[in-house]
């Protein structure tokens, strides 16, 4: 069955030239960052997640309704049970960020992604809170599918061409096609790669999308640091300075580096040395048996010498 989806821009360009942190600069190893530490070779955090559509066939609000799909998979293969925000509260968060008021279509202006990450960054979503977010090297997509590994997702802004929306409609991969005209700005977030395609979630349901389609429309791309993620995999992810994250956006910002600074390991303590046997007690008729024994060997060398004779110690 085809779908009957009408495209409403809701990301504006993005903005190069602003501060911002940037993923591949606390991505540990050699130059290139993602050198160290290859990504796996498919990863998945979008299956099974019944996604909704926020609002987004009505309003361009697809980077608040990409938020709450994140916050879906993060919950889903982060905690272990999935939270899905109210569709309330994203067109909450869409109008608090752009100033979009139900109903009245002058205000649906859209967001531009940064801004809406550092709005999440000062306010929770849902209940649900940031800590940091940084900026991936979108030419680069080993470093990519690293984030999504490392991160659970990957929130692109995204040139939309019309084949696209006719590719989602009709249940298609999206793929380039020559000619077709650009319809805006979309976020989609991206949750899974493998087999040399991409998987990300639009308008509720999950699209997949070939390598070039990605390097010619994929404009930004963005990870978030969060509890809901960072709690279930325990410490800082490897290959990832977390805490030297956390110092670039303290110095950045002026706010307190939300990141704990890593304790040492211990140091293993040596293992203790074996107690010695004890001595077993000398029976003192053996030391007095010794003892006369000597007396009895020197006074037969002394008669030996007096008589010239070699004493018989047969």
């Amino acid at each position: 069955m085809t779908r009957n989806i009408t495209f409403r821009p809701g990301i504006l360009p993005p903005e190069p030239g602003r501060p911002r942190l940037r993923l591949r600069d606390f991505l540990t190893g050699e130059t290139p960052a993602p050198a160290v530490q290859q990504p796996p070779a498919a990863v998945d955090y979008e299956s099974g997640i019944d996604f909704p559509m926020y609002g987004n066939d009505v309003c361009g609000d697809c980077g608040p309704a990409g938020c709450g799909h994140v916050v879906q998979s993060l919950t889903t293969y982060g905690q272990g049970k999935t939270v899905t925000v109210t569709e309330d509260t994203v067109l909450g968060f869409y109008s608090a960020i752009s100033g979009y008021v139900p109903g009245d279509p002058s205000t649906d202006v859209g967001v531009n992604l940064q801004d809406m990450l550092q709005y999440w960054r000062k306010n929770d979503f849902g209940g649900h809170e940031i800590l940091a977010f940084a900026e991936v090297d979108i030419s680069n997509p080993a470093e990519v599918k690293l984030a999504i590994d490392l991160f659970d997702a990957v929130i692109t802004g995204i040139r939309l061409p019309q084949s696209a929306m006719d590719q989602f409609n009709a249940h298609e991969i999206w793929d380039v096609v020559r000619g077709s005209r650009n319809l805006g700005g979309h976020c989609v977030p991206f949750f899974g790669y493998g087999n040399g395609l991409y998987k990300g979630v639009t308008w509720g349901a999950v699209q997949a999308m070939t390598e070039a389609f990605r390097r010619k429309y994929v404009g930004e791309g963005w990870i978030i640091i969060t509890p809901d993620w960072l709690n279930a995999k325990g410490q800082s992810p490897t290959g990832l300075d977390l805490y030297g994250l956390g110092q670039a956006l303290a110095a950045l910002t002026g706010d307190p580096n939300p990141i704990p600074k890593p304790q040492p390991a211990p140091v293993p303590s040596p293992p203790p040395r074996p107690t010695p046997s004890p001595v077993p007690a000398v029976d003192p008729r053996l030391v007095q048996a010794a003892a006369l024994t000597r007396q009895a060997d020197e006074l037969m060398q002394e008669w030996a010498r007096e008589n010239n004779a070699t004493p018989n110690r047969g």
